[in-house]
């Protein structure tokens, strides 16, 4: 039984490098490998409790295949153990470069999919006869009435998810003494018209701004957060003028004092960094392509001037607010170049800035609410929004 149990965790064990090291051949793999990563100490674990099990099983000097098959089981469970313990290790490293905490209870904090209360919800526009919410998390508890900044979060994907993706980092923005936004947008809108996402984000940025009273929050200081997609759409709302994007619908259009982008494509043309070596090689990737042509109603060689509007490389200048990159060094979608690139053209242009680079992370980590890459992110946040929405 020993025997057997080992085994059963070594071949886990190259199940879950798979998953994690080479082009993924469906979603179903990404996310088991997103999972493998982001939970890595515990697959430490299991390799730990296969090794003993393998040892145990050759200590007892069983038959000769059998003693060599404990053997094989052996060295693929301590190998399982190094590599599990590599992700963990780089991002313990990081966060002592960086003056983050790391809490190693914390890791087992669970998923970021839920909170400990419920939002208001709130129509900010009715377009094209799609009502478009907005989620607003509030402060558990406030110690006086003095009006508290604000967090438009606005959240990924690859299709329609509603608001408020990950509610957990709602609730403990919120409890950080802001205001959180968490905003829904349209994905559907004819080819070419990238506009779209942007525009709805600024139509509920100027609705944040008038209503905010309401909520005890402060209009004259706005970040603005996203994920992704999401990520992208708030550096294009952030950054475009409104005659380069036009927001979707009638109302004040505060400038945001500061924009956080998580794990976002940065350009989209053909001068852009070469997407990740899994990706390429992954049928993920060329799914991926095939719905950007059809959203940018071209490719970047048809289209040049199309996806060079659509890149927000493309809209860096001087009095644009400050800006806080995360990066994962292990995304599947997006690489740490894009974002380097990003952060030159920043320096640039005088732009304060800075780039968090998070070694063996994966694209969405911040599902992982205990995960050390959530840990160490929710710290640089905290610093970049205390920097940058000071009460003034």
């Amino acid at each position: 039984m020993a025997l057997a149990a080992a085994v059963i965790l070594a071949l886990l064990a190259v199940l879950g490098a798979a998953v994690v090291l080479l082009p993924p051949p469906s979603w179903l793999a990404w996310q088991l490998g997103l999972l493998v990563l982001e939970f890595s100490l515990v697959f430490a674990l299991l390799a730990v409790l296969g090794l003993g099990l393998a040892l145990t099983a050759r200590a007892r000097r069983p038959r000769s295949w059998a003693r060599g098959l404990a053997t094989s089981a052996a060295w693929v469970n301590a190998l399982a153990l190094c590599g599990a313990l590599l992700p963990p290790a780089a991002l313990w490293s990081a966060a002592r470069d960086h003056g983050a905490d790391l809490s190693l209870g914390g890791y087992f904090a669970g998923l970021s999919f839920s909170a400990d209360r419920e939002p208001v919800t709130r129509t900010y526009a009715r377009i094209g006869g799609e009502d478009l919410r907005l989620d607003v998390w509030e402060p558990a508890e406030r110690a006086d009435s003095t009006r508290l900044p604000i967090v438009v979060n606005v959240h990924g994907g690859s299709q329609d998810f509603d608001q408020s993706m990950f509610p957990r980092w709602d609730t403990w923005l919120a409890d950080q003494g802001y205001v959180v936004f968490d905003v829904d947008y349209r994905f559907d809108f004819p080819a070419g018209q990238w506009q779209g996402p942007a525009a709805d984000v600024k139509c509920a940025i100027g609705w944040i701004a008038e209503h905010a009273p309401e909520f005890g929050a402060d209009p004259s200081r706005i970040a603005v957060m996203g994920q992704s997609a999401g990520g992208l759409t708030t550096l294009l709302a952030g950054t475009t003028t409104s005659r380069e994007v036009t927001p979707s619908c009638p109302g004040p259009q505060p400038s945001p004092d500061a924009l956080i982008a998580w794990y976002a494509l940065t350009d989209v043309t053909n001068e852009a960094a070469e997407l990740p070596w899994r990706q390429r090689h992954s049928p993920i990737g060329a799914e991926l392509q095939e719905l950007f042509e059809e959203t940018m109603g071209g490719s970047p060689d048809e289209k040049p001037e199309l996806h060079r509007a659509a890149s927000p490389i493309t809209y860096v200048r001087e009095e644009m607010a400050p800006t806080l990159l995360i990066q994962g060094g292990w995304d599947l979608f997006v690489t740490g170049e894009d974002h380097r690139r990003y952060a030159e053209r920043l320096r640039a242009a005088s732009v304060p800035h800075r780039l968090i680079e998070l070694p063996l992370t994966e694209h969405m980590f911040d599902m992982n609410w205990g995960g050390f890459a959530s840990q160490i992110a929710r710290q640089e946040i905290l610093r970049f929004l205390d920097e940058h929405l000071a009460t003034t």
